[in-house]
């Protein structure tokens, strides 16, 4: 058995506490190209973030943050008597973030 992870994004979005509740009706980061695509060293990863809000909002802060990750694990099975071994990995190969918008407070 071999699992392979595949690269992560995440975005925080930072609203003042009051304005928070009830404001963001959707909040996503849609990357350009196929919804399973895999990334290489050296390959640029676009796409946009869609904030739909319920009213007007004031954003004071907006990043990405995108980390590309492999996670390896495997069964080694010995003769009769079901001895095996064990292996897990994970290495990570990059971790980036990116402010979107920069405000001041």
């Amino acid at each position: 058995m071999l699992f392979l992870g595949v690269e992560t994004f995440t975005t925080t979005l930072l609203l003042s506490c009051r304005t928070m509740v009830n404001t963001i009706k959707s909040f996503k980061l849609e990357l350009d190209g196929p919804a399973d695509a895999a990334f290489t060293g050296g390959e640029v990863v676009s796409g946009q973030v869609v904030l739909e809000l319920r009213r007007d909002t004031r954003v004071h802060s907006m990043k990405v943050q995108g980390r590309g990750v492999a996670i390896a694990h495997w069964l080694e099975n010995r003769g009769m008597n079901a001895v095996y071994n064990d292996y897990t990995s994970k290495i990570t190969y990059f971790r980036k973030r990116q402010h979107l918008i920069r405000g001041q407070w």
